[in-house]
């Protein structure tokens, strides 16, 4: 008789992100006889862990701190805040071209 058997597996990273890939091994009578993976996906430190699997959050538990967590979060905003501000930059060089393409044609006319 063939067994379905839920499988987790969790490679830390460098960034100590999580990759984990959960599946199922298909067991008859000790011979693994197939395998399915049902999802790959990763964790960063301070994302949720409600609805993981145990071993996930057993292992998240005992790597991340609250420090790894801050730092985190903090290059995620200066992340954010420098890309506003290339943003903000580009936007403010095409309104001024635009004025100057307004005045140019005013000036022809």
């Amino acid at each position: 008789m063939i067994v379905p058997i839920p499988v987790t597996t969790v490679q830390v990273n460098q960034d100590n992100s999580l990759f984990v890939t959960t599946g199922v091994d298909y067991d008859n009578s000790g011979t693994l006889v197939g395998f399915e993976i049902t999802a790959q996906y990763t964790l960063n430190p301070g994302d949720s862990l409600e609805g993981q699997p145990p071993e996930v959050v057993k292992i998240a538990n005992a790597l991340w701190t609250q420090e790894m967590i801050d730092a985190r979060l903090a290059k995620l905003a200066a992340e954010a805040e420098a890309k506003a501000k290339v943003e903000a930059e580009a936007k403010a060089a095409a309104d001024a071209q635009n004025a100057a393409n307004l005045v140019a044609q005013m000036l022809a006319n």
